[in-house]
């Protein structure tokens, strides 16, 4: 491992909206930046010695930092290194490549399969630690193997079984260990596919997205899982969170800087001023007015992380 001088990396006392696509967020104590997995072990093995926690984001998406900060270290993923082997239609990449662009990327090698995906904002590494899905299809399914900094900060390798795949669930998604798994590449299984077809179901699943989801506004994107547990809702749409919650009244809500989005009351917006107790006081009105209607406790999709003034 390369030396690494972990002063330039580490900084104190920084904000958390920066990093997050809801831009709230309270002052963590230590932040980093990485972009290779040099920098990574390096970081970690600062916290482990300085006996400092650790969070690992990646592009923010469908987490919420508390109001009061984070005590500890967060960890910024940039690695986002890729490469294609077009012999077995295979992708080895960083985990913090920004899934939309590994989908467009790949179908410059006529490589496809995942375009109902096309649009989930985040990471490839997050998609893998949430297993996001759209319209049935769940990102676990491509993945053939996972490279991974472990708790004793060794890199080994995990077949998908390992990681028990469920909706919106990884085995790796809420760990409790002091030092939790770190996703550092995958390994996608995808399949030949002509271009022109892959580009016409990804303009096709953008304009569903675009007709139904507040795209634009700075959001974190679902807010409650399905209680169906299910993305394919066609028969079943009672059960999704977005009709319960519409059902409810929830498109009126509002805390503050933060308000229910008119296009889909499963996602909260910030107006600007809204911060992440606002947001979260939100979102507890929505759930209770789903409770008092419907009788069902729906359960976050998104991640509260922190320290919170709640």
């Amino acid at each position: 491992m390369a030396q690494i001088n972990t002063n330039d990396i580490v900084h104190k006392n920084v904000g958390l909206d920066k990093f997050v696509s809801m831009k709230v967020g309270g002052v963590a104590d230590f932040v980093a930046i990485v972009e290779n997995v040099d920098q990574l072990k390096s970081v970690t093995d600062w916290a482990t010695y300085n006996k400092v926690p650790y969070k690992v984001l990646g592009r923010g998406t469908n987490v919420i930092p508390g109001n009061s900060g984070y005590e500890g270290l967060v960890i910024i993923n940039k690695i986002d290194d890729i490469s294609f082997d077009l012999s077995t239609s295979k992708v080895i990449v960083g985990s913090g490549y920004p899934l939309p662009r590994l989908i467009l990327d790949a179908a410059s090698y006529n490589l496809g399969g995942m375009e109902a995906l096309f649009g989930i904002p985040g990471s490839v590494g997050g998609a893998a630690c949430v297993n996001a899905g759209s319209h049935g299809v769940e990102f676990g399914s491509f993945i053939k193997s996972v490279s991974m900094l472990n708790c004793d900060g060794e890199i080994i390798s995990k077949k998908p079984s390992w990681f028990k795949f469920g909706y919106r669930y990884s085995k790796i998604k809420h760990s409790s260990l002091k030092r939790p798994y770190i996703i550092i590449n995958l390994v996608i299984q995808l399949q030949n596919k002509k271009k022109d077809k892959i580009i016409e179901e990804m303009a096709k699943y953008k304009k569903i997205r675009e007709s139904k989801q507040p795209i634009g506004e700075l959001t974190s994107g679902s807010i409650f899982k399905n209680p169906s547990g299910s993305d394919t809702i066609t028969n079943i749409k009672e059960k999704s969170a977005g009709y319960l919650l519409e059902q409810s009244g929830a498109k009126a809500f509002s805390v503050d800087g933060a308000k229910v989005s008119k296009k889909h009351a499963n996602w909260i917006i910030n107006t600007g001023t809204a911060d992440s107790k606002s947001v979260r006081l939100l979102a507890d009105k929505m759930k209770e007015a789903v409770f008092q209607k419907f009788n069902i406790i729906l359960e976050e999709e998104v991640e509260y992380f922190g320290k919170w003034d709640y």
